[in-house]
This record gives structure tokens, C-alpha cells and sequence, in this order.
């Protein structure tokens, strides 16, 4: 297969190889082949896999507060009274 590339795509993948990252032009498509594929990305010249979220348990939070602590507010919503401008506001007692 061939495949015509812009001057600028072949600069890059020149500047790829002399920086020692890759060894040849092959190489260095496939693994952005093999990125596009997975979904991943490349940062820093090299492939790092997407991070997965943490649970808040994994995050050292006691299993089940965010829903007791979400699920308490549930029938006493928080109530923002009237202020004036900054300006004129009052001092809290």
C-alpha cells in the first residue's frame, strides 16, 4: 500500500525517527494505527492508556456517603434567601 503524506506529516515523521523514538517510518505509523484503534492517545511521545475513574471507596470515602449525604437534602432543599448588592449588603451576625 501507498500512501501520499503532506510535506509537513513527513517532516514530523522524519523529526520522529531522527530523535530516536521510533526507528523507521513503519514503525511509527503502526503504533499510531494501533493508538487511533484503541482509542488511546499519545502524550510525551509515548502511548499511555486512558486513566479509569476511581470509586469513591477506591478514594478512601466510606461506602454509601455521597448517597446518604445527596439522599439528606433530599426533602430540605437549600434555600438561597435575597441579598442586596455587594455593596449594600449587611454584616452576618
Amino acid at each position: 500500500m501507498n500512501v501520499s503524506l503532506t510535506p509537513e506529516l513527513e517532516q514530523f515523521i522524519q523529526s520522529q525517527i531522527e530523535s530516536g523514538k521510533y526507528a523507521t517510518a513503519e514503525e511509527l505509523i503502526v503504533d499510531a494505527l494501533k493508538v487511533f484503534a484503541a482509542g488511546k492517545h499519545l502524550d510525551k511521545g509515548h502511548i499511555e492508556t486512558p486513566i479509569k475513574p476511581k470509586t469513591p471507596e477506591e478514594l478512601g470515602w466510606p461506602p454509601g456517603f455521597f448517597e446518604q449525604t445527596a439522599g439528606c437534602l433530599q426533602d430540605d432543599p437549600l434555600v438561597r434567601y435575597p441579598q442586596d448588592e455587594y455593596e449594600n449588603r449587611g454584616t452576618i451576625e
